[in-house]
């Protein structure tokens, strides 16, 4: 009998701080599954980056944009920096997988041509 006394005296004692334990870490995990999807949702909030020729086409067929506007805005977004850039990313890959084609298509026996 003093031994279940005891035992609940003490688990009267440490009831009110597990309760609080849990709701502490209930919480906790709240806030880090806010911060996780904040974190990883950064691309919602990031401006457009401007137009594409997507954009561009979709405008003029909608008749907000004459083809003079069309033709000057496309040339302006062609001889952008970032456009030049994702051009020459593109063309160098086109040139790498021409030049793993012709090396597979040629027989094992021959060198690379070069």
């Amino acid at each position: 009998m003093f031994l279940t006394l005891a035992a609940s005296d003490l688990f009267n004692q440490i009831a009110p701080w597990l309760g609080g334990l849990v709701v502490v870490a209930v919480i906790g995990g709240l806030i880090m599954g806010a911060a996780r999807r904040n974190a990883t949702n950064k691309s919602a909030d990031m401006p457009s980056l401007g137009f594409t020729l997507a954009d561009l086409r979709r405008l003029k067929d909608s008749g907000e944009m004459n083809q003079e506007q069309y033709e000057r805005a496309k040339a302006a977004l062609m001889n952008s920096p970032r456009m030049a850039r994702d051009i020459d990313a593109i063309s160098s890959t086109k040139s790498n997988i021409r030049t793993l084609r012709k090396q597979s298509s040629q027989s094992p026996n021959q060198p690379p041509a070069k």
